[in-house]
């Protein structure tokens, strides 16, 4: 019986001990994937802004306009300019 106590006290003792190690190698784990998927964002990222400045080029959206919608500068006539008072303008 008291071989069994103290075999089971040694055990424990060993426990408290070796678990703090594997949290750390589980968290370390963790962190490196956490750290690649970042780096992954972050170059995603990258890349989606280079698309977004090319979709906002004006050539290009000029391009579509005429092309696919086939939409014209309007004639001098055509223009009608809107009076707005004052403060109401945003």
């Amino acid at each position: 019986m008291r071989a069994a106590m103290w075999m089971g006290l040694m055990a424990l003792s060993a426990l408290a001990l070796v678990w703090p190690h594997l949290e750390m190698v589980k968290l370390g784990y963790e962190l490196t994937r956490l750290e690649a998927e970042r780096d992954r964002l972050i170059q995603e990222r990258r890349v989606l802004r280079v698309e977004e400045a090319s979709l906002r080029q004006l050539d290009r959206i000029e391009a579509i306009a005429r092309t696919r919608l086939n939409m014209v500068f309007p004639a001098p006539d055509q223009v009608v300019f809107v009076k707005v008072p004052p403060g109401n303008w945003r």
